[in-house]
Order: structure tokens, then sequence, then C-alpha cells
């Protein structure tokens, strides 16, 4: 600005110079553009002196207003401590008393209620398949069919044989226990043989006292009785082997029926009840042959098991055989869902396995919508007592360093370090089972990172609540949703 005004007095003082200098001189020209450019350059530097002016006052105040929000959140009396460098502002929570439920856990595998293997009986050719993998068969169903043609000519031979026999007894029928072998044709024959050779020796005998008939007479009838008696016992003898004929071969035709019945592959049908079933339904888990498969006795055909109900197998170690007791509640978890299933303990096993130092415990599960799969991973969660004075910390107490689990708790302006074993835990709070800690103890919640063993605290007041005299930094600090949860948050950090 200086500078235009001295060349516009210049130029108004000597016209002829500043005329000349125009006409004459194309050096003289460039002149006033220079001296245009040097005002615009200084009006930016000015602009960018009174930005940064703005900005330093406007952080200088921002960092008194926290300054200020930060002491007047200190206790009275405790600013000269606040400035000593191993004074550590912190928050505490009181050691709370909780009801907890103990439970014992461990890992098991599911198995069906009943498990089934259904083999062959007989050998023959597959004829027919009525079932397949994952269908649901009730018991006395249809599953296979083998051929019947040979078994169905082996009970009527077997018939036809038992027919033989009853017609050596003049039977028609296979006769019961109550049969009098009196009765039989030739036992009937023979006895009245033997009683007519009987009355003819005894007459003959009477004639031989008297001298009436010669001794040669008398000897040929006493020769004939015993013959008949003889012939007679033969026909017993041999009616009672008649008789037991009838039996083997009757036995030979049931057996022979029976061998073409299990042609039939039949569902069985369980004897006990299944808990929490009124219907018993198997699943078929497994099928092994096609039809014309030629099977043989022995050979596995069909496996089934029921699922409506399921056996969750766990072992358990043997510190807590006092504590599982039959009919606890058990929470069972599965990788099918989210939501725990219900269980009950039905079976402890009473030897302990001595490689593993465990007992199987047996719980059953009800799986009505079959939700549950057997055979797949679960976890039992044993349900056996409550503990209402259990000793819990809030979770924020906790530091883990090093594999070690330790809390700090507030004792005359210091901290002491106290190593603990966790027991149940949630979301918000954890138990310590060990040591046991004192009713009245302080634990630190927040600054257990800027802290040691007996170093030197202050506990951090709990903020008033916020009211329409508060400052506004006060009530933008209260506000603030982070600094009601962690109240420290910003010394801990």
């Amino acid at each position: 600005m200086g500078n235009n005004l001295l060349q516009s007095r210049s130029a108004e003082t000597d016209p002829q110079s500043s005329s000349g200098g125009l006409a004459g001189d194309h050096s003289h020209a460039a002149a006033p553009t220079a001296a245009t450019a040097t005002p615009v350059w200084g009006g930016r530097i000015v602009k960018l002196a009174v930005l940064l002016l703005v900005f330093g006052a406007g952080w200088f105040a921002a960092n008194a207003r926290h300054e200020h929000a930060q002491k007047e959140s200190l206790p009275p009396g405790s600013s000269s401590e606040a400035h000593n460098p191993s004074t550590v502002i912190v928050t505490v929570e009181p050691v709370t008393r909780r009801s907890v439920q103990r439970t014992v856990e461990a890992l098991g595998t599911l198995h069906g209620f009943e498990e089934v293997s259904i083999s062959a009986r007989i050998e023959g050719r597959i004829r027919k398949v009525l079932h397949d993998v994952a269908d649901r068969v009730r018991p006395d169903e249809l599953l296979l069919e083998i051929d019947p043609t040979d078994y169905q000519l082996s009970v009527q031979q077997a018939d036809r044989a038992l027919q033989v026999e009853l017609a050596k007894l003049g039977l028609k029928s296979v006769p019961d226990a109550t049969l009098d072998l009196g009765k039989v044709p030739s036992v009937v024959k023979a006895k009245s043989v033997m009683e007519h050779a009987k009355s003819r020796h005894d007459r003959l005998s009477r004639l031989a006292i008297t001298k009436n008939v010669s001794a040669e007479d008398s000897e040929s009838a006493a020769s004939d009785y015993r013959t008949s008696q003889a012939e007679y016992d033969n026909q017993m003898i041999q009616a009672e082997s008649d008789l037991a004929t009838i039996q083997m071969k009757q036995v030979e035709l049931q057996v022979a029926r029976e061998q073409l019945a299990n042609t039939k592959i039949l569902v069985p049908t369980p004897t006990a009840a299944i808990p929490g079933a009124e219907d018993v339904v198997y699943v078929v888990s497994q099928r092994s042959v096609s039809e014309g498969t030629l099977v043989r006795p022995g050979t596995e055909i069909f496996r089934l098991v029921i699922s409506q109900t399921l056996k969750l197998r766990v072992p358990v170690p043997e510190r807590y055989s006092a504590e599982v007791q039959l009919n606890q509640p058990v929470q069972v978890f599965a990788a099918t869902s989210a939501k725990p299933f219900a269980g009950t303990v039905t079976r402890i096993y009473p030897i302990v396995e001595p490689t593993t130092r465990t007992f199987q415990v047996e719980i059953q599960v009800p799986n009505p919508t079959g939700e549950l799969k057997p055979g797949s991973f679960a976890k039992a969660s044993i349900l056996t007592r409550v503990d209402s004075q259990a000793v819990t910390v809030p979770l924020a107490a906790l530091i883990q360093f090093a594999g070690i689990t330790k809390i700090f708790l507030a004792e005359e302006g210091q901290a002491k370090e106290v190593p603990v074993t966790l027991g149940t835990q949630t979301t918000e709070w954890v138990e310590i089972t060990k040591p046991t800690l004192p009713d009245q103890a302080q634990v630190i919640t927040s600054g257990q990172t800027a802290i040691a063993n007996e170093t030197s605290i202050i506990i951090r007041e709990p903020a008033p609540p916020a009211t329409g005299a508060t400052s506004a930094s006060s009530a933008d600090s209260s506000d603030s949703p982070d600094a009601t949860k962690h109240p420290t948050r910003g010394v801990r950090e």
C-alpha cells in the first residue's frame, strides 16, 4: 500500500515522466503489475494468521474446560494428591454374594432308546424289500420278504410224515397226554389174544390136577399164554414208540412252519414302555440288502432305532460321584439348536473306569420332534444343588496376564493383588471360588492396567445425578451412555 501511494504521488507530481515512461520504455510498464501482486499475497498471509489464532484459542478453551471437569469429579481435598504421579484414580464395587446353581458338566454321545439289528434267521433269496433308510415303521410291520417256496414244500413234507405216524396208531390227529394206549387197535388185539391164552391155560391147569388132560396140552397152553403176554407187552412198547414218533413229527412240522414264517421279516415289538411316548415308532437307520440278494442265517438286514426318547451317555469324573444322583434334572446342549433340551439322570454305572477315573451316567432326553439325532455329540449340564452364598465380583475386575487370573482389592488407600480361581461366570459377574474374600471387600473395577501390588490409589466417587443447574460440560459428560456404564473408562485407558 505504501508503494502504491508513493507511485501515485510521483505520478501526480511528474506527469511527464509518467507519460514518458508509458510511451517510451517497456521495462517500466511491467512495474505496476508486480506491485499489484504484492498486496494479494500479504492478504492471504494475514488471513492464515487469523485462522491459526482462532484455532489456538479454541483448543486452549477446550483443554481448560476438560481440566476443570476432571477437577470437579475428584473428591474434596484430593487435588494435591492427584498431582502425585504414583497415585492412580480407580473405581471400586463391593463383593456380592449370590445364589448360584451348581452343575457338573460332561460331554458324551446320544444313543437311541433302543437300537435293534435285524438279521436273517433262514437261508434264502430276497424277494421283496418294503422299507428303506429313514422310514418310520411300527411293531409287527413287514420289512422284507424271502422267497418261501422251499419252506412251503418243507411244511407239506413234514405234515405228510406226521399223518403216516398217526395212521399207524389209527389216529386222525395228534393226541394229547391223556391218550390211553390200551385203546390202540394193535394193543387191543394183543390184549385179546393174551386173555384168550390165559383162559385156556387156566382151564387146562385145573384139568391137569384131575389127570383129565395130558401134560403136553397143559405145557402148550402155558407156552401160548406166555407168548401172547409178551406180544401184548411188545405192542404196548410199539404204541409208545409210535406216539413218540408222532410227537417228533409234530415238532418237525412246527419247525418247518416257523421257517416258513421267518421268510417274512417283521418289526419287533418292545416289551418295555418308552418314556414320554404313547406309541412305539422305529426309524430305519440302515439297510444292508437288496432284492435278489442271497442271505444266510445271521446276515444283518436292517438296523432300527427308537428316537422318540434318546439316551445320553457321558463320562463323569470320579470326584463328582457323591454329587450326581438319580432323577436330577439335566440341561443338554447340542449343535442342532441354541436352546437346551431337558433331560433326567436315569442310570449311574456302579464302577469307575480305571484308565480314565470316570464313571458312566445315562441321561434320558425326550425327543418327540426328532430334532436330536442318535450318534450326535452333546454336552450335559447336570443340576446338582444351589449354593446361596457364592462370592461374586464384577467381570470388569478380572485381570489376566501370562495365564494368571487376578483381581485388586482396595485396602487402606492401596491396591492389594489377589490371584483367584474362577467358578460360574455370566456376562456381568464371575464367581470367585478361591481364595475366600472378606464380605466387606472392595474390588477395583477400573484402572487396573496402571496399578500393581501396594500401589497408592484414590477411589473415584460415583458421579451425582444430572440436574438443571449443572454446567454444560457436566451435562455433556453425564448424557454420554459410555460415561454412565464406565465412569472411569478414560482413566483406565
